[in-house]
C-alpha cells in the first residue's frame, strides 16, 4: 500500500477519483495512503458500485466523473467497483489503477460488462484494462472465510471455463490447468489458516493467473448462465459462480469427461464437482439458490426467457445437489445419485432418502460416511420429482397426510426405485434409509411395502398421518426386520410421541425396533445413531475391541488398513496417514514405554489455531490453596438448568500439584444434559477416569467408541481426543484427573497372581472411523489447567487402524475380585485398589482407585465396620450405588473428602450397632448386598475450588455423630 501513492504519481496521476462499494472496505486506508505524497489528492469517493454494474450506476458515476474531472480513477474492492471503472474507462480517457479486495480477478481481463434492466451485456475491449494494479494480501486477509472461498470458486472459474470451449492450447493451456491446481489448493490450505499472509499472497497470485486463463480464451456456458442469472437476479458474482462451478462441472463430465480427468488429474482429487462442492461445506458457504434465498419460480422464469441455458444444471444448482460422476436410472427421471459400485457389484445396497430442503447428494454424501465408504457397498440417493427439495407439502403428522397425493406419488417413486434395484440386488440386501422427511417416507413405505427389506434407518422420522388411521401392523408381515428409530428428545421437528407410536405400530408388525434418541434439539443423525446405522448398513455388528490391560494391541475397521512391516510407510495402505501418539518420553524404560501408531484419513493437526475457553467451575490450579484439613462433603451435582455437554458440565472439587509441573491430580464431578455433538476434547494434562454414576455413556475415542454404564469406568490416556455422548436426558458422575505418571495395576504382592482387577477385562475400542465433513467441529484442548478451543472442518474420529498400548479402556468394577479377611480383623482398603498412578517415592501415589463391591463379610469377633483411622493419605469418597433412605447424605453421586491425617471413623449409628449386637448375631456371614461406594486416595495433601468451597454440605462432621465413652478400668469389655 505504501508504494501506491508513489506509482500513481509515476503514472501522472494528479486528481483521483476513488470507485468503491457501499461497505467502503479499506477506502479510508487507500485515501489515507495517496495523499500522504503531494501533489496527489483524491477529488471524490463514489461509493456506489453494484454487482454486474447496473447502467444508472455507470451514469451516476459519469456524473460524478464530470463534477470531479479527475486525470485517474481508482478501484478499490472485488469485481463490483472494479467493473465499474471499466464502463468509466470505455468512454473516457482517464488513467485507470485497481486496488482488488477480493480474488474476482476481473482487473485481469479485457472483459466488461453493463446491465440494463434485467439484461446484461458483456464485451471485450483492451482499453477497460488498468494502467496499475496494485495486490496487497493484507487487504484480503479480513475477509471471511466463506465469503474467501466463494471468491476463489469465482476465481476457479476463469480457468475452467476458458478450457471448456477448447479456446486454450499449448502454454495457455498449461497456464490454466495450473491456475486452477493453484487455486484448489490454497483453498484447502486457507481453510486451515485462514489469517495466513503467506497463503492470502498464494490465493491473489492464483487468482490472478486464473483470470489471465480466461482472457486468453472463451468462456463457456458456465460464465453465460452467470451472467444472465446475476443481471436477472441481482446476484453477487461470487456466489452465484460457487453455486454454479459444482455443477458446471457435473455437466462438463457428461459433455467432455476427458477434460474434466485432465483437471482431476492437474489438481489431484476426484470426483471434483464433489470435492468443490465439499470445500463450500466445509467453508460454511451456502452450496445453493435455495440457501442464497433466490426464489425457484424466478429462476425458471429465466430459463423459460432464455432456452439456451442448461437448465438441468441451473435446476440442481438451485437445491445444492451435491454431484457425484456416477448416476443411475431408477425410473422416472432425475436420474439418482450413485456413490460406491454399481447395485449388480454390491454386497448391499443403501436407497437414501434426503429431508425437506436438501438434495440427494448431500443423503448419499452422508450415507456413504455412514457406512464408512465400504467398496462393496452402493449409496444411491433417490431424487424427487423434477429434481425438487422436498417428496411433498404436507406435514407428516398431519390427519390425511398418509393419503395426500404427493406422498402417494412419492411412495410410488420409492416403489419404482426399489423395483429396478431388485433386478440387480436382492431386496434382502437393500436398506432403505433416509432423513427427516426422507425417513417419514421411509417408514411410510416400509409399513406398507417394507416386507423383505434389509433394513430400514429413519433418524428423526416417524410414520405420515395419524397413528388412528394406520392399518393394524399385527401380522407379522416384517418379522424380524431391523428398524432404527429416533431423534433429539427436543427436536422441533419429530415429536417424541410420534416417534414411540411408530416403534409400537413396527413391534407390532413384527420388526426389530431400537429408538436411539438423544438429549437435546439439534435435528441431525446424532453420533450413536450413525454408530448403530454402521451395523445395519453393513448387516453385521462390530466386532468387540481387544483386550488386556498394558498388553501391545491392534484393530482395523478397514482389513489393510494396518501395515505389517513397519510403522511409517512412505505411503500407508488405503492412502492413511501414519501418526504416532505418545504417552511417555521416547527414553523411557521399554517397560514403561507407552505409544499408539494411527492410521487415519487426515492428520490431527488439521485444525485451527487454538484460543482460550473460559470454564469458570473447572479448576486450572492449585498454588496458593491451602491444603483443606476439615471433613467435608458435597450433595450429588443437580441436572443442569441450561444445555450442558460434558465439558459444559464439568466441576472441579479439589485436587494438589501442579498441571504444569507434571505431579498431582483434581477431582470432578460432571452433570450433563447434552451430547459432544460435533465436539471433543483431549486432556494435554493428564490420565482422565470417567466413573458414571447416572446415565451410560458412549465414549467416543479416536481408536474408536467405548459404552460405559454405571458400575463400569473408562480410562482416556493424556491426549487422546474423546467426545462423551448421552443414553439418556441426564448424565452425573465423577472424574479422577492424574497430572503424573500413568494408571496401572497394582502390585498383587502377597495375593500372588489372581485376584484384584484382571488385566484382559479391560478392554479397549475396536477401531471405528468416519470421513465425515463437519464443518466447525470444535476441538477443545486443555493444558496447564486451562481450557483451550480450535476449530477444524472435519470428524477427528477418522482413525481407520491403530496399533500400540496406550489406548483407552473400559473396565466393569463387577469383574473386580476382592480379597478380605476370611477369619479376624480388617484388611487395608488398599487391598480393593483397582488402579494407582505412582509417584515417584515408593509406596506413594498420585491417585488410587479404590472400589467396595458387593462381597462378603465374614470376619469373627471383629468390629466389621470401617475402624477409625488417621491415615497420611487424603481419600475422596463417591457413591455409584446405594438404597439410601429419604434424606441421607450418602446418595449416589454425593462424594466426601477425608483429609490427610485428618481423624475419622464410621457413624454412631454404626458403632452402637456393632457393639450392642450379640456375639451370634455379630459374626454371622453377611452376603453381598448391592451397594457400590469407591474411593480416590492421594498421598497428596487436598486443595478445595472456589466452587467446592461455596458449595460444599454445612456441619459436615455433625454427619458422622458423636460418639460416648465406654471406658470402663478393671471391667468387662463393653
Amino acid at each position: 500500500m505504501a508504494r501506491l501513492a508513489e506509482r500513481l504519481e509515476a503514472m501522472g496521476a494528479r486528481r483521483i477519483l476513488v470507485l468503491s462499494s457501499p461497505s467502503r472496505r479499506f477506502v479510508d486506508r487507500v485515501v489515507d495512503a495517496i495523499q500522504a505524497l503531494e501533489p496527489l489528492a483524491v477529488t471524490t469517493v463514489f461509493d456506489h458500485a453494484r454487482v454486474h454494474v447496473p447502467a444508472e450506476v455507470v451514469e451516476a458515476a459519469e456524473r460524478a466523473f464530470e463534477a470531479a474531472r479527475p486525470d485517474t480513477v481508482v478501484a478499490v474492492g472485488g469485481g463490483s467497483p472494479i467493473g465499474l471503472a471499466k464502463a468509466l474507462r470505455l468512454s473516457r480517457q482517464v488513467r485507470f489503477a485497481a486496488v482488488p479486495t477480493t480474488y474476482a480477478g476481473s482487473e485481469m481481463t479485457s472483459i466488461w460488462g453493463v446491465t440494463r434492466g434485467n439484461e446484461k451485456t458483456t464485451g471485450r475491449d483492451a482499453r477497460v484494462r488498468p494502467d496499475l494494479i496494485l495486490y496487497d494480501p493484507t487487504l484480503t486477509a479480513t475477509l471471511p472465510l466463506p465469503v474467501t472461498v466463494q471468491s476463489l470458486m469465482n476465481a476457479l472459474a476463469h480457468p475452467v471455463s476458458a478450457l471448456s470451449t477448447a479456446s486454450l492450447a499449448g502454454d495457455d493451456r498449461a497456464a490454466a490447468l495450473a491456475a486452477a491446481a493453484a487455486l484448489v489448493r490454497v483453498m484447502e490450505d486457507l481453510l486451515l489458516a485462514p489469517t495466513d499472509l503467506g497463503l492470502r499472497e498464494d490465493a491473489l497470485r492464483a487468482a490472478s493467473a486464473a483470470a489471465g486463463a480466461l482472457d486468453a480464451g472463451k468462456a463457456g456456458v458456465q460464465h453465460a448462465a452467470a451472467h444472465v442469472l446475476g443481471g436477472a437476479l441481482g446476484l453477487d458474482h461470487a456466489a452465484l459462480h460457487s453455486v454454479l462451478l459444482p455443477q458446471f462441472i457435473a455437466h462438463l463430465r457428461e459433455r467432455d469427461a476427458p477434460l474434466v480427468a485432465e483437471l482431476e488429474a492437474a489438481i489431484g482429487c476426484a470426483p471434483l464437482e464433489a470435492h468443490l462442492h465439499d470445500l463450500l461445506t466445509r467453508a460454511g458457504a451456502p452450496p445453493s439458490f435455495d440457501a442464497l434465498k433466490v426464489d425457484g419460480a424466478s429462476v425458471k422464469k429465466v430459463l423459460d426467457a432464455h432456452p439456451d441455458l442448461p437448465a438441468a444444471m441451473i435446476l440442481d444448482a438451485q437445491v445444492g445437489l451435491r454431484p457425484n460422476r456416477a448416476r443411475i436410472e431408477l425410473g422416472p427421471p432425475p436420474l439418482a445419485i450413485l456413490s460406491g459400485p454399481h447395485p449388480e457389484r454390491a454386497r448391499r445396497v443403501v436407497l437414501a432418502l434426503h429431508g425437506r430442503g436438501a438434495e440427494a447428494g448431500g443423503i448419499v454424501r452422508r450415507y456413504t460416511e455412514i457406512a464408512g465408504h465400504d467398496p462393496d457397498i452402493a449409496v444411491i440417493g433417490l431424487r424427487a420429482d423434477a429434481g425438487a427439495n422436498r417428496w411433498y407439502g404436507v406435514k407428516y403428522s398431519e390427519a390425511g397426510a398418509g393419503a395426500d397425493a404427493e406422498v402417494v406419488a412419492a411412495l410410488a417413486r420409492v416403489d419404482a426405485a426399489l423395483g429396478a434395484l431388485a433386478r440387480s440386488v436382492p431386496r434382502a440386501a437393500t436398506v432403505l434409509a433416509g432423513f427427516s422427511q426422507g425417513a417419514c417416507l421411509a417408514l411410510e413405505y416400509a409399513a406398507r411395502k417394507g416386507a423383505g427389506l434389509a433394513a430400514v434407518i429413519a433418524p428423526c422420522g416417524a410414520r405420515i398421518g395419524a397413528p388412528s388411521e394406520w392399518r393394524r401392523g399385527e401380522d407379522g408381515s416384517l418379522a424380524g426386520m431391523p428398524i432404527l428409530l429416533g431423534a433429539g428428545a427436543l427436536d422441533a421437528w419429530t415429536a417424541g410421541e410420534r416417534i414411540e407410536a411408530t416403534a409400537a405400530w413396527f413391534r407390532a408388525a413384527g420388526a426389530v425396533v431400537e429408538v436411539i434418541s438423544n438429549p437435546g434439539e439439534r435435528h441431525d443423525i446424532a453420533p450413536r445413531q450413525r454408530l448403530r446405522a454402521r451395523e445395519l448398513v453393513r448387516g453385521a455388528r462390530a466386532e468387540p475391541g481387544p483386550g488386556g490391560f498394558g498388553n501391545t494391541l491392534e484393530s482395523e475397521a478397514v482389513a489393510g488398513a494396518l501395515p505389517r512391516h513397519q510403522n511409517s510407510p512412505r505411503r500407508p495402505p488405503l492412502g492413511l496417514y501414519a501418526e504416532q501418539i505418545n504417552g511417555a518420553a521416547f527414553t523411557t524404560r521399554r517397560s514403561e514405554n507407552l505409544r499408539t501408531w494411527c492410521y487415519r484419513i487426515r492428520p490431527a493437526s488439521q485444525r485451527r489455531v487454538f484460543a482460550p475457553l473460559p470454564h469458570p467451575r473447572l479448576g486450572g490450579g492449585f498454588a496458593g490453596r491451602a491444603p483443606e484439613i476439615n471433613l467435608a462433603g458435597w450433595a450429588p451435582l443437580p441436572a443442569p438448568p441450561a444445555p450442558a455437554d460434558f465439558i459444559d458440565g464439568l466441576v472441579t472439587v479439589a485436587g494438589a500439584g501442579s498441571a504444569e509441573l507434571r505431579r498431582g491430580c483434581a477431582i470432578h464431578l460432571y452433570s450433563a444434559n447434552r451430547d459432544m455433538d460435533r465436539r471433543a476434547l483431549y486432556d494435554a494434562d493428564g490420565d482422565l477416569l470417567l466413573i458414571p454414576v447416572e446415565g451410560a455413556l458412549t465414549v467416543l475415542t479416536e481408536l474408536g467408541p467405548l459404552d460405559v454404564a454405571p458400575g463400569q469406568i473408562a480410562i482416556v490416556p493424556r491426549g487422546l481426543c474423546f467426545s462423551v455422548l448421552l443414553a439418556g436426558p441426564l448424565a452425573r458422575g465423577y472424574v479422577g484427573e492424574v497430572f503424573g505418571r500413568h494408571f496401572q495395576l497394582p502390585e498383587r504382592g502377597p495375593v500372588g497372581a489372581n485376584g484384584l482387577a484382571d488385566p484382559r477385562h479391560f478392554r479397549a475400542p475396536a477401531a471405528f472411523y468416519e470421513d465425515k465433513l463437519a464443518p466447525d467441529f470444535r476441538i477443545v484442548g486443555k493444558l496447564g489447567g486451562q481450557l483451550w478451543e480450535a476449530s477444524q472442518d472435519h470428524s477427528p474420529f477418522d482413525v481407520v487402524a491403530w496399533h500400540g498400548n496406550y489406548f483407552p479402556c473400559r473396565y466393569d468394577l463387577a469383574d473386580f475380585s476382592p480379597m478380605g479377611s476370611v477369619r479376624i480383623d480388617h484388611p487395608d482398603p488398599s487391598v480393593y485398589t483397582v488402579l494407582s498412578a505412582p509417584l515417584d517415592e515408593p509406596g506413594t501415589n498420585s491417585l488410587d482407585l479404590i472400589v467396595f463391591p458387593p462381597r462378603w463379610d465374614v470376619a469373627l469377633g471383629t468390629f466389621r465396620p470401617p475402624y477409625f483411622h488417621r491415615n497420611p493419605v487424603s481419600e475422596i469418597n463417591g457413591i455409584i450405588r446405594e438404597s439410601s433412605p429419604p434424606g441421607s447424605p450418602f446418595q449416589p453421586g454425593c462424594c466426601f473428602l477425608t483429609p490427610s491425617l485428618t481423624a475419622h471413623g464410621p457413624s454412631r449409628r454404626a458403632v452402637e450397632r456393632a457393639r450392642g449386637a450379640d456375639d451370634r448375631e455379630a459374626d454371622q456371614p453377611v452376603p453381598p448386598g448391592d451397594s457400590l461406594w469407591f474411593q480416590f486416595e492421594t498421598s497428596l495433601p487436598l486443595s478445595l475450588t472456589p466452587w467446592a468451597d461455596e458449595n460444599r454440605l454445612p456441619d459436615w462432621a455433625a454427619t458422622w455423630g458423636s460418639h460416648r465413652s465406654y471406658f470402663r478400668q478393671g471391667g468387662e469389655t463393653g
